[in-house]
This record gives C-alpha cells, sequence and structure tokens, in this order.
C-alpha cells in the first residue's frame, strides 16, 4: 500500500494503530482513503457538495471512533471505512428522502453552447430511473452493487467488508444484478 510505504512501514494496521495515538499517522491514512472514499460517494450522490459533506462526516466518524477498529476483529482498515461510508450513505437517503436534487454545478449557463439540453435532460432522466431502481432494491443488493459499480472495488475488497469470501460476493453481484434489471425495466 502506497500511503504505508510512504510512512516507512510495512503493514496498515501498524499505522493504524500508530493512529490512535498520532494525528499524523491519520492524516496519512487519511490522504490515501480520500480521492478512493470521495469517488465512491461523489459518484453515488451526483453532486460535489454533498459529497464533501458526507466524506467529511465519515472520516469523521473513522477518527473519532478509531479505538474501536480492531484489526483481529475487522477484515481490514480499508472493509471498515468503506462500511462507515456504506452507512454515511444509507443514512443520507434516509433521511434526504427520495426528494431529486439538483447540485448547483449541474446546472448550465445561459447560452452555454457546450450543453445540449436534450442530452441533459436524457442524462438525468436516465441517472433518475438507476437511482429509483436501486432504492427499490433490499439494502444487501443497494449495498454490494454500490460497491462494484460505483467504488469499483474487486471482489475480494467487497468481501472483506461484507465479511464474506469472494465467490459469495460474485454469486451476491450477480443476483442484485438481475433483481435491479427486473425492477430498471419496469421503470423505463
Amino acid at each position: 500500500m502506497e500511503a504505508v510505504r510512504l510512512a516507512g512501514l510495512d503493514n496498515e494496521n501498524i499505522l493504524v494503530e500508530r493512529a490512535k495515538t498520532d494525528d499524523n499517522a491519520f492524516s496519512i491514512l487519511y490522504d490515501f482513503y480520500f480521492p478512493r472514499i470521495y469517488g465512491f460517494i461523489f459518484k453515488r450522490v451526483g453532486g460535489k457538495e454533498v459529497a464533501e459533506d458526507i466524506v467529511s462526516a465519515v472520516f469523521m466518524k473513522a477518527f473519532t471512533n478509531l479505538n474501536s477498529f480492531y484489526p483481529q476483529r475487522e477484515a481490514s482498515f480499508s472493509a471498515w471505512l468503506y462500511r462507515i461510508a456504506s452507512n454515511q450513505l444509507i443514512d443520507h437517503y434516509r433521511y434526504a428522502g427520495r426528494r431529486p436534487t439538483v447540485a448547483l454545478e449541474n446546472i448550465n449557463e445561459p447560452g452555454d453552447d457546450r450543453q445540449n439540453p436534450q442530452i441533459d435532460f436524457l442524462r438525468q432522466e436516465e441517472r433518475s430511473l438507476v437511482e429509483r431502481a436501486l432504492m427499490s432494491l433490499a439494502d444487501k443488493d443497494r449495498e454490494i452493487l454500490t460497491l462494484k459499480f460505483y467504488a469499483e472495488l474487486e471482489s475480494s475488497e467487497i468481501a472483506d467488508i461484507l465479511k464474506t469470501n469472494a465467490n459469495n460476493v460474485g454469486v451476491m453481484a450477480y443476483r442484485a444484478l438481475q433483481k435491479f434489471k427486473a425492477i430498471y425495466q419496469k421503470y423505463e
């Protein structure tokens, strides 16, 4: 792991243990995981400000609960952090409800010829359909699809997060995708 090598350590768990008492060690973990967690959340919510707020909550929760992370109990720090991020996303959607929102950066300025309103509308409509279909899935199915396609994690990484094996992840992802397709086709 690059961040761990930068710190001169061979084991992520050593860095995590050090981070419990050393803010600089947590800063190394933050710098390494921030782009991954931000990308995972941004792809899921689609808005910069909302994604930044959720990512801040994820790292605040990780920092304040770092003493409850035990490598013997958890698969890895990465899995623990993605689990926190997944839970924050669930909380976000639970509190936000299903009201559609539009981020300011997604609003086109008048006279902006680079954007085609029809294409923008179709993209937004497609995103809305995908979101509705995802929200219709059971939490476990939504989580596995989110980790697979939004976070772009490997089956082994998802297995760590879900505390299962990689083969089971493949089966679960396939089944969740089939359920998603059936729901999505109803919305089309």
